[in-house]
């Protein structure tokens, strides 16, 4: 193994940074470490590739590179049950189930870089270490993206990926409060890095398969991420702080962060404004900011290992920029009312992003704007805002998640009338949840590993309206068993979280979901719904290219009797498994489609082609 404070100089680490073209940024203090906690005025950086980046004309390239960070399972802290355990020291409880157990084994590790740009460029990719870098050696995903590589000129091994600038057209070009270009989030997959993870029906196992060891999955041992952003627009770049009455407040990088909301070094300003540099706090500590702060802006370049917590109550709350939220020195379910030891709580584990006065009763519903951020290693759910009234409605694009190994890393709460565009969930839980009305995702891709479905419409019984998601992309996935309760399945209701609750069959849930796509041959089922009350659910254009997985039973769509009164109104459009049609005739649980549907239903469902209107 190799261990801490090697860094990796690549030439003259020259970024480039134009508003004309493109930009890149690095770190002077890239940390290369496979197994123990970075210093905390060090990142991690990728022990397998390098990335850099040229414009796309014509004749010889300059290509300036991008830093590429580096995502381990439990960031090297190990099972550690409190931040100032030592590493590796095993002080979890052994019947607390965090999410990770073959990863550091194999050596799992996700690596990503980030650039912003204007015009079509050219991303250099190359392997550390050695092997191939042949075209004919890796995959881009989604690829419906229909990105290529090609081998670099420059003999090295490398190899190009051409990535357009891609405009936003149509009514999503006519909503969207950015520049009329969209974030492109893409894996590059080698061949001869995958790993097969196997299970025995209760856990992942080491393989080869066999008779009692199933194949669930297939993902990269050290995968690669690309995040093509374009420049932000005017009004998500804070003002100078030399600007006239400008109220920002600059963070100064490579110290401890000390202090929190109203005092210390984060200042009252309205902007929070961390530059390019590295800030941290230990791991028994979060960010709270003053009730006058509703904006947290991170430059390229910036790398902030902290959760943040708002107060604000200012109707429109931000979060923006194309550098790092990081979770790394927090450790599994962090609870932030018992010193962020590892001791569950629904209501006092650590978000990334968190409010917990938001949304004043009787007042105006709030918005909180995101735009730009990579979140790397949540400890916990994501990010919630809890308050005594209306929660603020998420308005998120080019936003990423990475490294989300533990259990209950989900993707963001989306309350109503939230808008979400362009975004790459890393997840181990729910990537998208379909709780509250008037929602729409868009061009959304997930990778998922095991826990709860990639959409979640259960827990409690809801009358939820107007969700619609337009592009799903579900990359990867790795069910290590088939589960109804943590629905193994795209589209998933779990059933009551609560006890002494009963089923609503006068309320529903209202979801349309189009351009649906799981890759790879493992995928789970299309459906797993233990209903909670009725149910309005279209989907069209659903493409399971791989097949559904023949493993452990995953790819069988489950949707039990419940109440009499429950209505399943589902119709499905143009489903396609492999290269074939699913149909009514050939639906069934033992056939292409995979979907066990109780007889109690029959009539109110349907599934067609588009030919047959």
């Amino acid at each position: 193994m190799l261990h801490a404070f090697a860094l990796w100089v690549l030439g003259s680490n020259a970024t480039h940074c134009s508003p004309a073209d493109f930009c890149t940024w690095w770190h002077d203090t890239g940390e290369l470490n496979a197994d123990t906690p970075v210093a905390p005025g060090n990142v991690r950086q990728s022990r397998h590739y390098r990335v850099s980046v040229a414009a796309a004309a014509g004749g010889a390239a300059t290509y300036s590179p991008a830093f590429v960070h580096e995502a381990i399972p439990r960031n090297g802290n190990g099972r550690i049950f409190s931040p100032h355990d030592a590493p590796n020291s095993g002080t979890l409880p052994a019947d607390v189930d965090d999410g990770v157990s073959i990863e550091p084994a194999i050596g799992l590790s996700m690596a990503w870089a980030q650039f912003e740009y204007r015009a079509d460029v050219d991303v250099k990719i190359t392997r550390i270490g050695g092997g191939s870098a042949a075209v004919g050696n890796l995959t881009i995903r989604p690829t419906s993206l229909g990105l290529v590589a090609r081998p670099s000129a420059d003999g090295d091994g490398s190899v190009l990926v051409r990535v357009p600038a891609v405009a936003l057209l149509g009514a999503a070009a006519a909503a969207a409060a950015a520049p009329q270009q969209r974030a492109l989030q893409f894996t590059v997959e080698f061949d001869d890095d995958l790993y097969e993870f196997c299970s025995d029906g209760s856990r992942y196992v080491p393989g080869p398969a066999g008779p009692t060891v199933a194949v669930v999955g297939v993902e990269p041992t050290h995968a690669l991420l690309i995040f093509a952003s374009p420049f932000l627009p005017p009004s998500v770049l804070p003002p100078p702080s030399s600007s006239p009455n400008a109220s920002v407040h600059t963070m100064v990088p490579g110290r401890p962060i000390r202090g929190g909301g109203g005092g210390g070094d984060l200042g009252d300003a309205e902007v929070l404004y961390f530059p390019a540099g590295v800030f941290w706090t230990g791991g028994d500590a979060h960010l709270t900011l003053h009730p006058n702060t509703r904006w947290v802006h991170f430059a390229p370049g910036a790398y902030v290992k902290a959760a943040i917590e708002y107060t604000s109550q200012a109707s429109a709350l931000l979060a923006t920029g194309h550098g790092v939220l990081s979770g790394e020195r927090y450790v599994y379910q962090a609870n932030a009312a018992a010193n962020y030891t590892a001791l569950k709580s629904d209501r006092t584990s650590l978000r990334m992003w968190w409010h917990n006065s938001a949304g004043a009763r009787g007042q105006p519903q709030q918005t909180w704007r995101v735009e730009g951020p990579t979140l790397h290693a949540p400890p916990f759910n994501s990010m919630d805002f809890n308050g005594p009234g209306l929660a603020p409605a998420v308005a998120m694009r080019d936003y990423a998640q990475v490294g989300a190994f533990f259990f209950q890393t989900d993707g963001p709460e989306l309350y109503a009338n939230s808008r979400v565009s362009d975004v790459f969930f890393h997840v181990n839980d729910d990537a998208v949840k379909a709780y509250h009305s008037n929602v729409t995702v868009a061009r959304a891709t997930v990778w998922k590993a095991h826990n709860d479905p990639v959409v979640q419409m259960g827990w409690s019984a809801r009358a939820v309206a107007g969700v619609v998601i337009e592009g799903l992309s579900v990359v990867h996935t790795r069910y290590f068993k088939s589960e109804m309760g943590v629905p193994s399945a795209i589209f998933g209701a779990s059933g009551f979280y609560a006890p002494g609750q009963e089923v609503q069959p006068g309320m529903a849930v209202a979801l349309a979901a189009s351009d649906v796509v799981c890759e790879g041959a493992h995928c789970p089922a299309l459906l797993r719904i233990t209903p909670l009350q009725s149910y309005r659910v279209r989907l069209s254009r659903v493409a399971f290219p791989g097949g559904l997985s023949g493993s452990l039973g995953l790819g069988v769509s489950r949707i039990p009797a419940a109440s009499p009164r429950v209505t399943m109104g589902l119709e499905i459009v143009d489903w396609s498994v492999g290269t074939e049609a699913v149909t009514m005739e050939n639906f069934q649980s033992d056939r292409l489609g995979q979907l066990d549907i109780d007889a109690s239903y029959w009539g109110q469902w349907n599934i067609t082609t588009s030919e047959s209107y």
